[in-house]
Parts: structure tokens; C-alpha cells; sequence
């Protein structure tokens, strides 16, 4: 038997609005999800709160609720990215082609999962091991 490689993986996070969550339960979890509106560029964000801020700030007022969700995915393969920041080091994400999404998904390590979700009068965080946030969903 062959022994696996050595996988290095990061965690990287997204903002989703409602359309977005919908299409990523639609694609079984399995599938990074496009912005609205034609958006040429998903940013994946380092910083789980950093994604939250976005979320809360942005999402919720324009669409009523906002969902982050953390994916995994290889090194070497974000490494092919750029990584840049809006203003300080820990709002530090990857500009990934929307065009490239279909690809990048392909490298998931695992499903995407819902880490947060934010509505104009509530939120919830799921920590890291414990069971999902879609109960909470309905």
C-alpha cells in the first residue's frame, strides 16, 4: 500500500448572500458559488471574522441575511492567486476568478461548510467539530 502525501491545506472563507446559500445547498455542498450580479473576481477570505464583518456589514443590510462558510482547500493550489488586502493584515484574501470557481471546486478537501449566519435581528456561529448550522436555517 502507498502512503498517502503529505496534504497541506488551508481554511478559507466566503460571504454567501441568500441566492448563493441556496445555490450551494443546491450543488450539495460541493461547489464554490459565484457573487451576485457578474462579479468577475470571489474573494476567499483568511480570516473567518474578517468574512463576518462582510457579512453583517454588507450582506444583511443588501439582502436580509448574510452566511459565511469555510472551505478547505490545498496550497499549492491557492498559492496559484493572488493574495491581497483591502486595508489590514487580517483582512488578507485571495482574488480567485469567477471563471476559475469550477476548477478551484474540483480541489475541495471535504464539503463546504456553514460556519455563520446573520440576520438583521440575530446570528449564530457554529464552533469548529460540532454539529452543523442548518437546523438553524429553517
Amino acid at each position: 500500500m502507498k502512503p498517502l502525501p503529505c496534504l497541506h491545506t488551508l481554511a478559507v472563507y466566503q460571504t454567501l448572500v441568500p441566492a448563493q446559500l441556496a445555490a450551494l445547498k443546491g450543488a450539495a455542498w460541493r461547489r464554490i458559488v459565484p457573487g451576485q450580479g457578474g462579479e468577475y473576481f470571489c474573494q476567499l477570505k483568511l480570516q473567518q471574522r474578517y468574512a463576518e464583518m462582510i457579512a453583517r456589514q454588507w450582506a444583511v443590510p443588501a439582502c436580509g441575511a448574510g452566511y459565511v462558510v469555510r472551505m478547505i482547500l490545498p496550497q499549492r493550489v491557492l498559492a496559484q492567486y493572488d493574495l491581497s488586502s483591502v486595508a489590514y493584515e487580517e483582512h488578507l484574501e485571495y482574488q480567485v476568478p469567477s471563471c476559475e470557481l469550477g476548477r478551484l471546486s474540483r480541489h475541495l478537501v471535504g464539503a463546504i461548510e456553514l460556519v455563520s449566519v446573520f440576520r438583521e435581528h440575530e446570528s449564530f456561529s457554529v464552533p469548529r467539530c460540532s454539529q452543523p448550522l442548518m437546523a438553524l436555517m429553517n
